[in-house]
């Protein structure tokens, strides 16, 4: 699930729509997590779709760790990637945001950083100053260290923010992040 002071925006038509923050969202902030609504996929349930849904699987999902693909169900498929992220993914299976975004300012992370395939490719028009402008699988080895250390620091911060996905988030991870007692209150 996204959060909800988000907006779908068309920018142009190469890259079609974005998510944008409709609200100031705070470093420490849990953008986006797993809700039951998601579709899981395993390869062999993607293999099987209707050939006319390849597209829009192929650019909307994502493969997690365990090797499933996943399709968001809501806005959470439009995030664009940047070379220059404000939200990375967390070893806890959720997104956070690692700086402060401004209203009107897009949601973005590192496509790298969300189990692109060894065979994936595609070439970045970010427009970030440091921009990679091709963008491969390997890219997670060589930016792993730093992502790491970036959403780490984000996350502590995570108790310090008013989390409206708090309700949504599992009770392992509430427990594992310390706010298990809050969310109980």
């Amino acid at each position: 699930m996204i959060h909800p002071h988000t907006e779908l925006k068309p920018i142009n038509p190469v890259i079609g729509f974005g998510v944008f923050a409709t609200a100031s969202i705070p470093r420490g902030t849990i953008i986006w997590t797993p809700d039951p609504l998601d579709r899981v996929l395993t390869r062999a349930e993607l293999a099987v779709l209707p050939r006319a849904l390849a597209f829009d699987l192929e650019r909307y999902c994502w493969q997690r760790k365990d090797g499933r693909f996943v399709l968001a169900w809501d806005l959470a498929r439009f995030v664009n990637h940047s070379c220059a992220p404000n939200c990375l993914t967390t070893e806890y299976g959720f997104e956070v945001v690692t700086r402060d975004i401004a209203v009107g300012e897009e949601i973005t992370n590192d496509y790298a950083d969300l189990g692109m395939q060894a065979h994936e490719r595609f070439d970045c028009c970010c427009g970030e100053p440091d921009c990679r402008k091709v963008i491969v699988a390997s890219d997670s080895d060589r930016f792993r260290r730093y992502w790491n250390a970036e959403a780490k620091a984000a996350m502590e911060e995570i108790p310090m923010v008013d989390q409206l996905l708090e309700q949504v988030l599992t009770q392992d991870v509430l427990q594992s992040l310390g706010m298990l007692e809050r969310a109980v209150a």
